[in-house]
């Protein structure tokens, strides 16, 4: 609407997107599509719940660290050129992700990164 020079006057109507899915489906054969559907429609909201934490730590402090971001199941560890330094990857939730943050500085992590995601299976 911007970008045509256009703004909002009143709002008519708010809606919500409801999806409701029958115990007892009369069509089964259309039952794997709606599962499909329900997955996809599920991922993209637990991905506007979480982001993805990346940072750099060394191994004196990645206890501390993993402590700080266990992660969904568990962070993953990866080994990088530095003497005794590694790379974590984790899922976090997107409201405490300043805070976790702030925590993982004073953990001693180094370049964090924050991914937003788009869509997500959890």
């Amino acid at each position: 609407m911007r970008a045509a020079g256009l703004h909002a006057i009143a709002t008519l109507l708010e809606t919500e997107a409801v999806l409701i899915k029958s115990t007892t489906p009369k069509r089964p054969h259309v039952a794997p599509l709606i599962d499909k559907i329900a997955s996809r429609i599920a991922g993209v909201i637990a991905a506007s719940k979480y982001v993805v934490c990346q940072y750099n730590i060394h191994r004196d402090n990645l206890t501390a660290a993993t402590a700080i971001t266990p992660g969904r199941r568990a962070p993953t560890i990866s080994p990088i050129e530095a003497d005794n330094w590694a790379a974590v990857s984790v899922m976090i939730e997107k409201k405490k992700s300043a805070l976790i943050m702030d925590d993982l500085v004073r953990a001693g992590a180094e370049d964090l990164l924050i991914f937003n995601l788009n869509n997500c299976r959890v």
